[in-house]
């Protein structure tokens, strides 16, 4: 750290900083001295925390993903619709149809449109709620094994 702007000048202490910072915290466990405390296992442990929150960050982008499709889906069948409406109205002009029918296929129109659209939300709705249980199960996951982990590590020499 360059002491003084408070910035990291470059090519310095930002390389080792995780080293330092596992050093600081073997400092602070040696001075502790907690009995049967394997502080070697307890770091290790810690790099499946960052698997864990990689695969969590991977699971929320995949069901952002999956929304942001359907939504595309979606607007591209607005617009399709749409097209195919002004398409059948300007047809139905020049055709003579009778108003009634006209009135009828728009009906069905917004009726098909808004049948599409609430499910396209439904699905929304259950991807979110899938990614949502999916990064649940691996926070929970990653939770029992620290528990179990820590157990360990108090426990060993008993």
């Amino acid at each position: 750290m360059d002491d003084t702007s408070g910035k990291t000048s470059a090519g310095s202490a930002t390389a080792n900083e995780p080293k330092d910072a596992t050093e600081r915290i073997r400092e602070i466990f040696e001075r502790v001295r907690l009995p049967g405390f394997d502080f070697d296992a307890w770091i290790e442990a810690r790099q499946a925390d960052i698997d864990a929150m990689s695969k969590a960050t991977s699971v929320a982008f995949s069901g952002a993903q999956s929304i942001t499709d359907k939504q595309a889906e979606l607007l591209k069948s607005a617009l399709d619709e749409l097209g195919a409406a002004v398409k059948v109205r300007s047809t139905s002009d020049s055709a003579g149809e009778k108003v009634a029918d006209i009135t009828k296929q728009e009906a069905e129109l917004v009726q098909n449109t808004l049948t599409r659209t609430v499910q396209g939300m439904k699905e929304m709705a259950e991807a979110v709620q899938k990614s949502q249980t999916e990064i649940y199960e691996i926070a929970l996951d990653r939770v029992r094994s620290n528990t179990e982990q820590l157990r360990g590590l108090f426990l060993k020499d008993k």
